[in-house]
């Protein structure tokens, strides 16, 4: 039988399509490849290297478990620029087969999460032509795998991964697949009411053991995003905390080993709720955690606090376990963004700077976690009678014709009281008093605790009875100016903001010339084109949207 897992366009896709097109238009500097490039070995990478399906998930129609598969590029994960735009390090066709033929009769694989994927019968042949550095934009997809009605306790099969491509040397990696052995699904976790940041969750985690054999040792695995915090640390809990680097990859990561044998048919759990402390700008922040068979330990910091151990409890009802277990929380934060206008004066011929402004007050962070750093977009309209000469790096022309509005974005994560200059020169071509370009937040957009400030101009020459420049004060209400709202800016972008440093709060943007930012001819359209594709895509959600 033949079958398709060809899946829309991811935007780690798309930004390669369009780091791709900005080389071919010469919009933006980039490195072809070239015919000498030295060979790129390629490890083939899987989120599982066993997996254990469990007949009982079969039988009450439950999600099997599944495994995530990709590759490893050269050098560490990339950070996107300003644009939300994750460079290649290598153009280079290539395909990985992923072979499960030794499954028939095993166990079922459903191929639908795969990307770019052609499927006959038990083999996806999965192709491409771009290789980033580290591993995260090198994923393909994953496959889920279930039992049958011709599946028995015992039977196993392997799942064999290869690849090849030019210039590419691809290392193998092999998948056990297992029926009927010990399988833990986490206990399922909600925010509770009334919930928020600086708060503590005390976390009931366990498991239960829906396979069908007993399972030898638990481990426990825990990750905290940048917004969560473990104070209280068990001795036989090991810890690890990311602080440097993107904020969508600060965190910390918790490993606690448990002896003894675990039932099958049996639920679990800690001694003590685990304790996530949250920090006052907490938002969307996740934890997701996994209890799976086995005795390895975690290579972080031991903790020095008491004993953490594991408890059985009588009559669980199995719907309250899953086989992936995570909260987005806390999702009450309010978050006030702000814009700032300007106001300006000049006569004919001259050219002026309107310092536009754009400030994150808080009190929470937007983590963007969900969205792998979605940058923020806005849009700024240009006052009649006046053209802009120098735009920020991170604003983009919205009409190529007559160049009237532009779309502009701040890289996110950002923290509370993070802030970005947006300088833009104009040339008064015509003296028009009190000129007005509205600056603007898309509406519809996030939620905003203040809306009053979402909204700023620039004003040309003003008379005293224009909207004011700074954002808020009547200037909502006043008409859309030249720029008006605009089309492109709703506030759910191309993926992309680089994150930011803690700390790293401030600071003006790069500017460059209109010649940097207008391409000529086709190519100019091919890039509005492909810039407005990647405003509309997110990356998947799996969970609450972030903030």
């Amino acid at each position: 039988m033949n079958s398709s897992a060809r899946r829309p366009m991811g935007p780690r896709r798309a930004a390669g399509l369009l780091a791709a097109a900005v080389l071919l238009t010469g919009g933006l500097a980039g490195t072809a490849q070239a015919e000498d490039e030295a060979p790129l070995t390629l490890p083939i990478t899987a989120s599982k290297s066993q997996v254990d399906v469990d007949l009982a998930d079969h039988a009450e129609g439950m999600q099997g478990p599944q495994v995530t598969i990709g590759f490893k590029g050269p050098g560490e994960e990339p950070e996107p620029d300003e644009e939300g735009v994750i460079y290649p390090v290598r153009y280079a066709d290539f395909k990985v087969t992923i072979d499960a033929s030794d499954l028939e009769g095993v166990a079922s694989v459903d191929w639908e999460d795969l990307h770019n994927c052609d499927v006959e019968d038990l083999v996806a042949v999965c192709d491409g032509w771009e290789v980033y550095a580290g591993e995260y934009y090198n994923e393909l997809g994953s496959i889920e795998f279930n039992a049958t009605s011709r599946s028995e306790s015992g039977d196993t099969g392997t799942v064999r991964i290869t690849g090849e491509g030019e210039n590419l040397t691809f290392t193998p990696k092999d998948v056990e697949v297992r029926v009927g052995g010990a399988a833990y699904k986490g206990r399922t976790l909600t925010e509770p009411e009334g919930f928020a940041a600086g708060d503590t969750l005390k976390a009931p985690l366990g498991f239960r053991n829906a396979g069908g054999q007993d399972g030898k040792g638990a481990v426990l695995t825990v990750h905290g995003s940048h917004g969560l915090l473990f104070e209280q640390r068990y001795r036989n809990c090991t810890y690890t905390e990311t602080t440097t680097g993107s904020l969508l990859r600060q965190g910390t990561d918790v490993v606690c080993v448990f002896p003894g044998t675990f039932t099958a048919g049996t639920a679990y759990e800690l001694s003590a709720p685990m304790e996530i402390g949250t920090r006052d700008y907490a938002a969307f922040d996740i934890v997701h955690y996994r209890f799976a068979p086995g005795s390895a330990g975690g290579a972080g910091t031991p903790g020095d606090g008491p004993e953490l151990t594991l408890r059985e409890v009588p009559g669980a009802d199995a719907g309250d376990y899953a086989t992936y277990t995570e909260l987005d929380f806390p999702t009450g934060t309010p978050i006030d963004l702000e814009l700032t206008g300007a106001s300006v004066k000049g006569a004919e011929g001259d050219t002026v700077t309107a310092e536009l402004g754009f400030r994150n007050n808080g009190p929470a962070w937007i983590s963007s976690l969900r969205s792998g750093g979605e940058p923020i977009r806005f849009t700024v309209g240009t006052p009649e009678g006046t053209t802009v000469t120098k735009a920020p790096a991170n604003c983009r022309q919205a009409n190529v014709e007559d160049r009237r509005e532009y779309f502009c974005s701040v890289a996110t994560p950002m923290l509370p009281d993070a802030s970005f200059d947006l300088p833009f020169e104009l040339r008064i071509d015509k003296v028009v008093a009190g000129a007005k370009g509205k600056v603007a937040l898309p509406a519809g957009g996030r939620p905003d605790s203040d809306p009053s400030n979402d909204t700023a101009w620039i004003v040309v020459n003003g008379t005293g009875d224009e909207a004011p420049g700074e954002g808020g004060d009547g200037g909502q209400g006043e008409g859309d100016g030249d720029g008006g709202n605009g089309s492109g800016g709703d506030g759910d972008g191309a993926q992309g903001g680089g994150g930011q440093d803690e700390g790293d709060t401030a600071g003006g943007l790069a500017s460059t010339g209109a010649g940097g930012v207008l391409l000529a001819g086709g190519g100019a359209l091919l890039l509005v084109a492909l810039g407005a594709g990647l405003h509309l895509l997110r990356r998947r959600a799996a969970g609450a949207t972030a903030a």
